[in-house]
């Protein structure tokens, strides 16, 4: 019996401290994509998830790394605060303002931005100071738009679902027309990035037609293990290590982490960078995202 306690002891000492170490670190994830529609190489750094985290004092271990890769636009997707009554969002606006001096930005909608716009008889003004705020400095707010990275052949659509899609344990699915009716059709003569906090519905993202999605929300599924995966798995693209629980009180979400694709359409789900409900993070860092963007044969 002492032998059991003392292991039950080490088990969750060393738990504590992986979640304590993983939970203010991050790491860099790379993804390169060529296509002949892409006519002028582009570097994008994904950030999505932040939930108020910052990474030294007003994130500055994250600004440097950032200044370090040198992207040529930053992407945020989502979920860069906490929705509680009384948020304060001073630091994540100043956060985005350092990097706005160097970096052109588009951020799109995550479920907490949603909520904070949603519901002002929970939290008052947050939602307009906040975005007032980042338009001071020009940051691009996207809610179900466009934009065209100049000289590229990139077009970034910004789609930001309705409340309903991010409900917990809600079997709910996504028609591709939603999208088109919502945002718009994906522009033929681009490459298509499309913005969409919620992983789940990568098979509605693919057939309506974007070519790369990026999502997040999941967290990396808070802890991540290695589970067994068939040879004939592995070459369809599924992952070894797996995160554990979604926020959809889901265990083993099909999309937690990395590349995923489908029909010749791509979908990169970040970890994230900070949590919120349940502070866990375990074998499970923070994850920065960046994707090379090459045309066929060019630079």
């Amino acid at each position: 019996m002492d032998i059991l306690i003392w292991i039950i002891i080490v088990i969750t000492v060393l738990g504590v401290w992986i979640c304590t170490f993983d939970t203010n670190r991050f790491t860099v994830s790379k993804y390169e994509y060529t296509d002949k529609r892409i006519v002028k190489s582009l570097k994008v750094v994904f950030l999505s998830d932040l939930h108020c985290k910052m990474y030294g004092l007003g994130g500055t271990f994250l600004i440097e790394k950032i200044r370090e890769i040198g992207p040529d636009l930053i992407l945020c997707g989502g979920d860069m605060i906490n929705a509680h009554p009384g948020a304060n969002t001073d630091k994540v606006t100043a956060f985005l303002r350092e990097l706005c001096k160097d970096y052109p930005m588009v951020y799109a909608f995550g479920n907490h931005e949603l909520r904070l716009k949603l519901y002002p008889e929970n939290y008052g003004d947050v939602w307009e100071r906040y975005t007032e705020a980042l338009s001071e400095f020009g940051l691009k707010i996207t809610e179900n738009g466009t934009f065209k990275a100049d000289g590229t052949g990139v077009n970034i659509i910004s789609f930001s679902a309705e409340r309903k899609y991010y409900k917990r344990n809600a079997k709910i699915e996504m028609d591709p027309s939603y999208i088109v009716d919502t945002v718009g059709s994906p522009d033929p003569d681009s490459f298509n990035i499309l913005l969409a906090h919620n992983p789940g519905f990568f098979d509605t993202y693919a057939a309506y037609g974007a070519d790369l999605t990026l999502s997040g929300h999941f967290h990396g599924g808070l802890m991540r293990i290695p589970v067994p995966v068939s040879k004939k798995a592995k070459e369809a693209g599924a992952h070894i290590m797996r995160g554990v629980f979604s926020p959809r009180l889901r265990f083993f979400p099909k999309y937690d982490s990395g590349r995923f694709d489908k029909d010749g359409r791509s979908m990169i789900v970040s970890r994230g960078l900070g949590t919120h409900t349940l502070p866990i993070r375990i074998f499970n860092p923070g994850d920065l995202v960046v994707i090379d963007l090459k045309p066929h044969g060019g630079v």
